[in-house]
């Protein structure tokens, strides 16, 4: 092969690889655009990442902790105490989403207030005073939140096709009683709710405890977890664009990719559910200053969340030694 034909061969090597990188660039810049056009309706709200007492020592990994909360307003905006707190941890390694609820019960610290109730942080500050109350009671390094009024979860439940809980004969009975709307639950056991049953449902805790009203609102979500992940990909923007304007959230286009890329795993995502009080800790119910309470030892609670997220050892492990296992064999 001469020199010529090798000059003409470099040249059309270089021509066609750039047009290949050209064409690569239009269509990620069309996918991002499209994607930009689905979290369009989302109502963003910017926090102030100072005020939030971020614990710094998990900060280089590839976990990501978002609050999730769930208000109660009948003006259908995002004031008001927070009926469920939980936080999601996403770990973008091995796809495993850890949920974590908190009582809203749970005798806190609320910087700036006093000691109350974790849920009253949300009405004093919003979202910004919640979190930092959440950092500085569990140790987290939570910087961003979703919140969901409970009017726009029903609205969400009913896009998926209602959601499969257990539900007992006094259970059912507070789900009528409480239903703002639509056909009252007529049926028990392992059976669909829609929408309104569901939020009726979450909310429930008259017949037992607020750990049991935290446990159903996980059970809720696992199940709408579930759901997500039958889910043909070809559906999501549709569902994205759907979804997008019933929650407040502080989270940036870059992030939401990020948990997007998690979530592309599909059939393979792995939900784990946790929550305080449990069986693992020392928990009381007390009467303080005419108000009731749930007391636990928040240091233990503390370094219990920070092993199950980062460490990956479940609470009924917690304090469990080599030495310990061995004795009881």
């Amino acid at each position: 092969m001469n020199e010529q034909k090798k000059k003409r061969l470099r040249r059309l090597y270089f021509k066609t690889l750039a047009i290949t990188l050209a064409v690569c660039i239009a269509l990620m810049g069309a996918a991002y655009g499209v994607f930009l056009y689905l979290v369009g309706g989302l109502n963003r709200s910017e926090i102030d990442e100072s005020n939030l007492s971020v614990n710094e020592q998990y900060g280089d990994n590839k976990i990501m902790n978002i609050a999730l909360y769930g208000v109660d307003s009948r003006n259908h905006d995002y004031q008001g105490r927070s009926d469920a707190i939980l936080i999601a941890s996403v770990n973008g390694k091995t796809g495993k989403v850890k949920l974590i609820s908190i009582a809203r019960d749970t005798y806190v610290s609320v910087p700036g207030y006093y000691d109350t109730k974790i849920n009253h942080a949300y009405a004093y500050g919003g979202p910004e005073l919640a979190i930092q109350t959440l950092n500085e009671n569990f140790g987290m390094n939570i910087t961003d939140y979703v919140t969901v009024n409970f009017d726009s979860l029903a609205e969400v439940i009913d896009e998926m096709g209602g959601v499969m809980v257990d539900v007992t004969e006094a259970e059912r009975q507070q789900v009528n009683a409480y239903l703002l709307s639509g056909e009252p639950l007529r049926e028990t056991g392992y059976i669909n709710l829609n929408g309104p049953q569901a939020v009726s449902y979450s909310r429930i805790r008259k017949i037992d405890s607020d750990s049991m009203r935290a446990s159903r609102q996980r059970e809720v979500l696992a199940s709408l977890f579930e759901k997500a992940k039958e889910i043909n990909p070809l559906e999501y923007p549709s569902y994205v664009r759907k979804f997008a304007p019933m929650v407040e959230t502080s989270l940036s286009n870059e992030e939401i990719l990020k948990i997007a890329s998690v979530g592309l795993k599909g059939s393979d995502l792995v939900l784990e559910q946790a929550a305080f009080p449990n069986d693992y800790i020392a928990s009381t119910g007390q009467t303080i200053n005419g108000g009731w309470y749930y007391v636990y030892d928040l240091e233990q609670a503390k370094d219990m969340l920070q092993q199950y997220i980062y460490e990956d050892i479940p609470f009924e492990q917690y304090g469990v030694t080599e030495e310990s296992i061995e004795k009881t064999e």
